[in-house]
């Protein structure tokens, strides 16, 4: 079975260093781009469940449910089979997350819960690609303790922003000016 390899990317981000933000731009990217509105769904799903585990992993509780919560709404409709995952599996585990992180008792203290989480990979020929991309990269299949790396646990902080500030100064240039063209206009 051929996989896409920004799917690929994905998993081994997400297993070898645990860097969620990262699998968050490389599979957000891929599902803008995805024409098919079905592998859309998946996309968003994998989008969804590495932007819940980073808050998780941050102690941020009501983004860690909000956003698993959206990907289990979604899993339904997902043949992951196709993936390579055991849905069933897949589906069971997140549930259980949610639930420990709805408990009261878990909710003030989701940052001393936390604990790593992999993807129920049930095609042979998927974990060797991956395991292999992860060895590539000198990365260690299924790395504990993300939580204590400053640089992963962080990175939405740490990142260089340059580029994302000056697109939106000058979107709101662009505004700005289309604003009093249209009302000189009229």
């Amino acid at each position: 079975m051929r996989y896409p390899e920004a799917y690929i990317e994905y998993l081994a981000h997400f297993h070898g260093p645990r860097d969620w933000f990262e699998c968050h731009e490389i599979m957000e990217e891929y599902w803008k781009e995805e024409p098919s509105a079905e592998r859309k769904r998946q996309w968003l799903a994998l989008v969804q469940i590495a932007v819940g585990l980073y808050h998780e992993r941050r102690g941020n509780v009501a983004g860690t449910i909000k956003m698993l919560s959206s990907a289990l709404g979604h899993a339904e409709a997902i043949d992951w089979g196709a993936l390579g995952i055991n849905g069933e599996t897949l589906k069971h585990e997140l549930k259980q997350r949610v639930a420990l992180l709805t408990d009261e008792n878990k909710m003030t203290n989701a940052a001393s819960t936390y604990s790593e989480w992999n993807f129920p990979i049930e095609d042979q020929y998927l974990l060797e690609l991956c395991i292999q991309s992860c060895t590539d990269k000198g990365w260690t299949w299924c790395m504990n303790g993300s939580q204590s790396i400053a640089a992963v646990r962080d990175k939405h902080l740490l990142r260089d922003r340059k580029d994302v500030i000056e697109a939106r100064q000058q979107a709101f240039k662009a505004r700005t000016t289309n604003r009093k063209s249209t009302r000189s206009g009229k």
